[in-house]
Order: C-alpha cells, then sequence, then structure tokens
C-alpha cells in the first residue's frame, strides 16, 4: 500500500497518481474515514475535492483527510473485495455520508399516465421502473432519441397536446387520455403500451441496427456530415442496450468459489489475507413493476460482478 500526505488547496497532487484500477483510502491521522476504488484515481479525487465547494459532507471530508492510501490492484473486483472487506473491518466514517448513488435515477414507463416516459429518482410509486442509471442526462437522451425516432411522446410540459404533435414530432398519444374526443386506432393506448415495450424494456429492439443502417446509407450516398452526426446516437443506444442486459440478469448472478461467494448479484462472502469476511446482500422483495429496478445503492456493485461473471465466461 502506497501512502502519501495530502497538501491542501492543490490539486496538481493528483497528477502523478498512476493509472489503471486502483484501491485507494483517505485517512485522518487515527482514522479511515473513506474506502473507494477506480480506475481513474486522480479523477476520482478531483471530484471528491469539487463537491466539497458544494457539499457540506464532501467539505468536511476534505478538510479532515490528511493521507491518502492506494495500491494497484488487478481489476475492479479485486478492488471490491479489499474495499468491502476493509470497510467491515474499520468503519470508515464518511462510508455512507457520501452517497454517489443519490444522483442515479430510474427511467419509468406508463402508457396510461401523462407524461407517459419519465425520470424518477426512486421506485416508489406504480410506474414500470427500469435503472438505475448513474447519469439523468444519459436517460433524458435515451428518452430523446428513441421518442424522435419512433415518434413517441416526449412531453416537454404539463399540458398536452403540444407543439410536437403540431410539428409531427409526436404522433399525438395523449389525446386518448381525454375520454371525451374519439381517437383513432393509432393513438389507442393499448399500442402506446406495446411499443414503449418493445423501445424501452427489450434489449434487441433493432432501433440501434435502423440507425446504425442509416449512417451507412448516408455514407453510401457520400453524405458523410449527416453520417458523422449519427455517431453520437449509435453510441448512446448501444450503451443502452448494454445497460438493459445487465439489468435482466444482476440480481440471479451467483458464483462460488473458496475465495469469495456471490449470491443475487451482490458480494456475501470473501476470502482475503488469511481472513474471512461475510457481507449482508441489499436483496429487498421486489414488486412487478420492479423486476428492471436494482438498488441504488447496491448497482455499483452489482455492475462490477457482472462484468467479472462475464469476463470469467469468455476467458
Amino acid at each position: 500500500m502506497i501512502s502519501q500526505i495530502i497538501a491542501k488547496n492543490d490539486e496538481r497532487q493528483w497528477d502523478s497518481l498512476p493509472g489503471g484500477c486502483l484501491f485507494f483510502a483517505l485517512k485522518s491521522e487515527q482514522d479511515y474515514l473513506y474506502i473507494g476504488s477506480s480506475f481513474r484515481l486522480s479523477a476520482r479525487l478531483r471530484g471528491i475535492w469539487n463537491h466539497a465547494r458544494e457539499d457540506k459532507q464532501y467539505q468536511e471530508l476534505c478538510e479532515r483527510a490528511t493521507i491518502l492510501e492506494y495500491q494497484q490492484v488487478p481489476d475492479s473486483m479485486s478492488a471490491l473485495v479489499m474495499q468491502k472487506a476493509l470497510i467491515q473491518e474499520h468503519y470508515p466514517s464518511f462510508q455512507q455520508r457520501l452517497r454517489p448513488w443519490d444522483s442515479y435515477v430510474y427511467l419509468g414507463l406508463d402508457s396510461h399516465r401523462f407524461p407517459f416516459i419519465s425520470i424518477q429518482e426512486h421506485t416508489n410509486d406504480d410506474w414500470q421502473y427500469l435503472g438505475p442509471f448513474r447519469s439523468r442526462f444519459f436517460v433524458a437522451d435515451v428518452i430523446d432519441s428513441i421518442s424522435r425516432i419512433l415518434k413517441l411522446p416526449n412531453c416537454p410540459g404539463g399540458t398536452y397536446p403540444c407543439e410536437r404533435f403540431d410539428t409531427a414530432v409526436c404522433r399525438g398519444w395523449c389525446l386518448a387520455l381525454n375520454p371525451a374526443k374519439e381517437t383513432d386506432l393509432e393513438h389507442d393506448l393499448q399500442k402506446l403500451d406495446t411499443l414503449l415495450q418493445e423501445s424501452f424494456v427489450h434489449p434487441n429492439n433493432g432501433i440501434l441496427e435502423m440507425v446504425q443502417q442509416e449512417r451507412q446509407r448516408y455514407y453510401d450516398d457520400l453524405e458523410f456530415a449527416k453520417a458523422d452526426l449519427l455517431d453520437d446516437e449509435i453510441r448512446l443506444l448501444s450503451a443502452y442496450r448494454d445497460w438493459l442486459n445487465f439489468l435482466y440478469v444482476a440480481k440471479d448472478l451467483s458464483f462460488e468459489s473458496p475465495q469469495l461467494t456471490i449470491a443475487h448479484g451482490q458480494l456475501t462472502h470473501a476470502e482475503l489475507n488469511g481472513k474471512s469476511y461475510h457481507f449482508p446482500a441489499d436483496n429487498p422483495p421486489y414488486r412487478e413493476n420492479e423486476l428492471l429496478a436494482l438498488p441504488l445503492a447496491a448497482v455499483d456493485e452489482m455492475k462490477i460482478i457482472y462484468d467479472y461473471i462475464r469476463e470469467r465466461a469468455h476467458a
């Protein structure tokens, strides 16, 4: 474990930190304050110190932290084992006070409730929930992209129909919410439900391939600028598909070896440096509308485990 003194008000001190997968701990002279891991430790620490300008919890952590300890590890799974073991041993005082998952969000779907597609911060209501996702902006971009391609509702305000219907960007699904008006089959809410499920819930829905084909047509027609504009959308939809695939299997992941045990997608036992550690799993009862919703505080650990098991399967 490498140890260095933290210089106050000098972000340049992070420039010399190595890259790769690193386990780290922020300490005072007497206590562990926070334990974590990162592939880009310099960026992670800059983020913590930047948060201190706006958040009192981060500010107190940065004021009290005088020592940084870090160690290069082979992979994220090794870092996770070390992180959970040392947290269990030392009970860092800021481990639960800093809640990075508080900014994570869920995608909410409901074909019979305006605005039909929404960004939610919890799963306490009766929307159909997917997530969580680490970035609100990512979810907003996914909604924008899929809604544009399929003319699905992406309502900007609390009134309907809106200008998106007037400009034929949306098919006006909201009109079916008014029982006093007759609507044709195109506005039927059951049809909307089918479209929402196919476009947002099913990973292999063909939307990504549709955009890739559109991009290829632009290239074939030598319209390179238009083709390049679709690159970001292709990366976005590909990342969304990858995350959906993770959500589908995360709760069922299990693995057992002499060194570690995984149950319900979480690390429940590990052997490290001759010691045995047992960890409680966050496995609440899920409602039917939460089948693709994971606990906020557990999703990062579950993603590490998902990647670990996938890599072992392809090794």
